[in-house]
């Protein structure tokens, strides 16, 4: 990155999105979640999850950005079974992803972020990765294909070597 974008926890390593996704498990539809990586000073990182406010810490961004995920799971499941604040689950996020001068900084520093890695040319939104995901389903597709369709004729190949044949023209079951 061209210049380090810094807050008050420390420098910024990342940003990203994630999304909960309605199954059998979880029966509500969550908006796209945004995060933030952040190097802190002692060299550990934690990663925040700017809607919710939730983080996650680890040796490496990987570790911090899985903790605060699985956090952020835990968080939303509570929401909204917990008796205590079912009833008030939606009012619950909807207070969270109201701005203030703590989310507004690291909302800032993710959109120097989104801006430094749009100058160098990079995607940081999800339509260019399901882009990217779409064209290695459609390679993989045609390779399959292709395995396939090679597949086949290795077999008819063999039917036709084994293949016993016995043909009479009509002329001769005449006679």
């Amino acid at each position: 990155m061209g210049q380090a974008v810094n807050v008050s926890r420390g420098e910024v390593f990342g940003i990203g999105k994630f999304k909960v996704s309605q199954d059998q498990h979880f029966d509500y539809v969550i908006p796209m979640l945004s995060f933030i990586v952040i190097k802190e000073s002692d060299n550990s990182f934690v990663s925040t999850c700017i809607h919710l406010r939730i983080d996650g810490y680890g040796k490496t961004e990987k570790q911090a950005t899985d903790d605060m995920i699985e956090n952020a799971l835990f968080f939303l499941h509570e929401n909204f079974t917990d008796p205590r604040c079912k009833d008030q689950s939606w009012q619950n996020l909807a207070d969270l992803f109201k701005t203030d001068a703590w989310s507004n900084e690291l909302w800032d520093a993710y959109h120097a972020v989104q801006i430094e890695l749009s100058i160098q040319g990079r995607e940081t939104d999800t339509v260019a990765s399901l882009r990217e995901r779409i064209g290695q389903l459609e390679m993989r597709v045609k390779r399959l294909e292709s395995e396939e369709s090679q597949q086949v004729a290795k077999e008819l190949a063999a039917m036709w070597k084994n293949l016993s044949m016995n043909y009479t023209p009509i002329a001769e079951a005449a006679a």
